[in-house]
């Protein structure tokens, strides 16, 4: 276990669970070592901090893979949105599926969702 407590509560919105869901198990023991020793602990210190028409947004890069999330410190959250190969061709696939997501306007549903789950979270008015 890590020398630092988590500050931070970790949520996935649905798109990311099936990233997740679709990850063999090595890799999913790493991306939950990620979390709860470093993202949960420092998000903007672990992570690089995305530009373009992803700003808001943040990368961590693990093994052979990247998660992207957002951070909410108000809330003590980080939402998960996207896990992918970080090398090769597969470098972009993240991003385009990233896209489509925020595009279609479901990924703002999801995160409302995350936020829901919190309990006493309201959305924003």
């Amino acid at each position: 276990m890590s020398g630092s407590r988590p500050k931070y509560t970790i949520g996935f919105v649905a798109a990311a669970k099936q990233d997740v869901a679709s990850l063999d198990g090595s890799i999913k023991k790493r991306l939950k070592k990620t979390l709860t020793d470093k993202l949960a602990v420092d998000p903007e210190g672990y992570g690089t901090p995305l530009r373009g028409d992803f700003a808001g947004y943040w990368k961590h890069e693990f093994a052979s893979h990247q998660v992207v999330y957002r951070i909410y410190a108000d809330k003590r959250l980080i939402v998960i949105c996207a896990v992918g190969k970080r090398q090769g061709e597969h470098v972009s696939d993240v991003y385009r599926r990233l896209e489509a997501v925020v595009k279609s306007g479901k990924l703002a549903e999801q995160i409302l969702t995350v936020l829901k789950g919190l309990g006493k979270t309201e959305a924003p008015k």
